[in-house]
């Protein structure tokens, strides 16, 4: 008789995972608490070597590339010069694939489509809100009174996991950076064609960075520091209007390109950037977390999605080779936790460099970054090089 896993969230992870337990022999069921025809995930994201060549096993990437922008980066100062660059197509030779940006809801859309088509359920609307343990199975439960019991549960319900909540109620209170991810797309006349890279600008007192995707629609993302941590309400009717205000002043002495992308964004993203605490357990019982449910991670390396699919593919082996369901979660946290833990600490590093600058640093910045770019280059091998078969310790 086949076990059976109850995956809770279904972002990209919680479909992906359901495929590479398939393959193990387990049958999955995933509860996703959104409605099946609710898309609002307006942000976009960058997916990663190591992230793609997990991808590729059950997606076509050609096909992600229906609605996307390169990977590759040039850096400019504050004058428009050019001061550095930092391509993928080396990643193609060494990985085998390269660095792409593109809609989270495209990404997920695709996830949930491969599960669907191999015989994998999702249901939607299903909003967990706690479980229990007994007789050697798990029992999820849902806010509309329904059940589902199985052999395991996996949380990958992300940032704002409630099966974190429920695990571990001490100790999940996400913390706020006071720095708000913010974006949108745009549509101009002078950036209708694709670019072969995301432009990233040091400007006079800000960061702001864009590409144009495939499709002629201009993708931007900036940060916003705001110290007081926005409600609910203030993200939904006020905060996007104060961002867009507040990015064409900091934006004014730059180049009028940015303004005018700013202005006519016909979509503004803006995402609190929030840090999960380390914690000590990633499990319990017959229940683990994976991805931001486990290690949410800031967005500055568009390391997110990538860490979470690695996650996947290390559950799925180790489940394969202890039957000891608690030891397999054990043994899950001690190979994965050291890699995320490092990648989290490279990423508030970036984070911080974000934030402004002072005119000597700048100067500095302008005339060495060229020297780092090259290094970065090596430097990012531990993450974009890792393979399933790695013990992940970075």
């Amino acid at each position: 008789m086949n076990k059976k896993a109850i995956i809770i969230g279904a972002g990209v992870a919680g479909p992906i995972l359901a495929l590479q337990l398939k393959k193990i022999g387990f049958e999955s069921e995933i509860f996703e608490s959104r409605s099946e025809h609710n898309t609002k995930e307006g942000a976009f994201l960058g997916l990663t070597p190591n992230g793609l060549n997990v991808l590729k096993e059950f997606i076509d990437l050609e096909a992600l590339k229906e609605d996307y922008t390169p990977g590759s980066m040039k850096f400019f100062n504050s004058k428009g010069k050019q001061i550095a660059e930092l391509g993928t197509a080396y990643q193609k030779q060494q990985y085998g694939v390269e660095t792409i940006q593109l809609k989270r809801a495209n990404l997920n859309k695709y996830a949930r489509k491969a599960a669907i088509d191999a015989g994998i359920t999702i249901k939607y609307n299903k909003k967990f809100v706690s479980y229990d343990e007994t007789d050697g199975q798990v029992t999820a439960r849902f806010v509309d009174g329904t059940t589902a019991t199985g052999d395991i549960m996996i949380g990958c319900d992300g940032m704002f996991s409630e099966v974190r909540n429920q695990l571990f109620p001490e100790a999940s209170v996400v913390e706020y950076t006071k720095l708000i991810s913010t974006g949108g797309y745009a549509k101009i006349p002078e950036l209708s064609k694709p670019l072969d890279s995301i432009r990233m600008t040091f400007g006079e007192r800000g960061f702001f960075a864009y590409s144009v995707s495939d499709k002629g629609e201009v993708w931007w993302f900036n940060n916003y520091f705001r110290a007081a941590q926005p409600k609910p309400q203030e993200i939904e009717k006020t905060l996007k209007t104060e961002i867009q205000d507040h990015l064409i002043e900091v934006h004014k002495n730059d180049d009028p390109l940015f303004s005018k992308i700013i202005k006519n964004s016909h979509e503004i993203i803006a995402y609190p950037i929030y840090d999960v605490p380390k914690l000590s357990h990633w499990y319990k019982g017959r229940i683990c977390l994976i991805g931001d449910a486990a290690h949410g991670i800031s967005p500055h390396i568009g390391q997110g999605a990538s860490l979470a699919l690695e996650d996947t593919g290390v559950i799925a082996d180790l489940l394969t080779s202890y039957n000891d369901y608690e030891t397999a979660f054990q043994m899950f946290q001690s190979e994965r936790q050291p890699r995320v833990e490092k990648v989290i600490k490279s990423a508030r590093k970036v984070g911080d460099t974000k934030t402004k600058t002072n005119p000597i640093a700048a100067w500095f910045r302008d005339r060495l970054i060229g020297f780092f770019i090259g290094k970065q280059i090596q430097q990012l091998d531990w993450i974009y090089g890792w393979r399933r078969s790695d013990k992940s310790n970075g």
